[in-house]
């Protein structure tokens, strides 16, 4: 939920950790004013409110939380690693073979969600690197279901994805921040799995992600034809999830998002692979908490392939709770997400 939403006696449904993984408020205890203030003054844009609607709106999972949490253990345990630990081979290519193996189950489990994805639980914004990863990984991986992508096409575009800012952990940081405007990262993660033996596409996906088709990316300015197709949904993905983390930061429509991609096409992006992505992932997920222009607040129920602007939604109302399609009411939209 953004904070500036988040109420006296609601309850926080996780831990709230800030930037360099201090505990600040433990997950279940009831939110005060003090509580809301502290959390504000220590730069806290966003937090997680117990909801039992949303709770059991969000079963249905692209992949079992048993997974993910799996998966985030053993990518933090490799990302955490000092920069002289990552240059050990061995060492490194043991955290990348078990998370390999996650991959391949990551991929068997969605695949069976691949006909109902608008209507599960794909990215989590937040602004941690952890979650970002992941959230890239899922969203780049659905891209490729609606390619048709091999097994094995999928597996290395999956884990090119995860692995998209593993440079990252090799450069130095000031003060705790990393400085990277040339973002250099992108080579030194490309040359850190060539060591390690990862295939070449994968490396490339680690290289090219903030590369853009005009020419205009960085860190070497490729154009169209040089930049792999693997590496084009990723800086789709990428961006898409940094985008929406930061609309719910500053507390702006994520239709904002979409139309600005949009109108990136053909220059920053593939038109076609950006077209497929937007009409695959659903903007206002299954339990998300959103604003209405008429300033209510609702559930999203559920999501319709051809309309996924317009999903229904659960009202509360005088005489209960009521759902709407917003398909079938003109003059009702939604504003914002307040929480995911």
């Amino acid at each position: 939920m953004i904070i500036d939403y988040a109420e006296p006696g609601m309850i926080l449904g996780q831990d709230v950790i800030d930037e360099y993984g201090k505990l600040l408020l433990e997950q279940g205890i009831t939110l005060t004013e003090s509580y809301i203030k502290r959390l504000k003054k220590f730069g806290i844009h966003t937090i997680r409110i117990f909801d039992q609607e949303a709770t059991l709106l969000k079963q249905q999972q692209v992949i079992p939380s048993e997974l993910r949490t799996e998966l985030s253990l053993c990518f933090q345990a490799l990302s955490s690693l000092q920069t002289s630990f990552l240059a050990n081979e061995k060492l490194t290519f043991l955290y990348l073979d078990q998370i390999g193996n996650l991959i391949n189950n990551i991929i068997d489990q969605a695949s069976q969600q691949a006909t109902t994805m608008i209507n599960t639980q794909i990215y989590y914004p937040n602004q941690q690197e952890l979650v970002h990863s992941i959230n890239v990984c899922l969203l780049s991986l659905i891209t490729g279901f609606q390619l048709n992508l091999s097994k094995d096409d999928l597996y290395e575009l999956a884990l090119g994805a995860l692995l998209h800012d593993i440079g990252k952990a090799t450069l130095p940081r000031i003060n705790g921040l990393l400085f990277d405007s040339a973002k250099l990262h992108t080579l030194y993660g490309r040359n850190l799995l060539l060591r390690n033996k990862l295939s070449p596409k994968i490396a490339r996906i680690v290289a090219e992600h903030h590369e853009a088709l005009d020419g205009s990316g960085l860190p070497l300015g490729l154009t169209n034809n040089k930049i792999h197709l693997f590496s084009k949904i990723v800086a789709i993905a990428n961006y898409f999830d940094k985008a929406i983390t930061k609309a719910v930061i500053e507390n702006t429509s994520q239709l904002e998002v979409i139309e600005g991609m949009l109108a990136k096409s053909n220059t920053l992006f593939d038109v076609h692979l950006l077209t497929i992505f937007i009409h695959t992932i659903p903007i206002y997920p299954v339990g998300s908490l959103v604003l209405l222009n008429t300033k209510q607040v609702a559930h999203v129920t559920k999501n319709h392939q051809s309309h996924l602007l317009r999903p229904e939604i659960k009202l509360n109302t005088k005489l209960g709770k009521v759902v709407v399609n917003l398909r079938q009411e003109p003059n009702l939209a939604i504003s914002k997400v307040i929480e995911y």
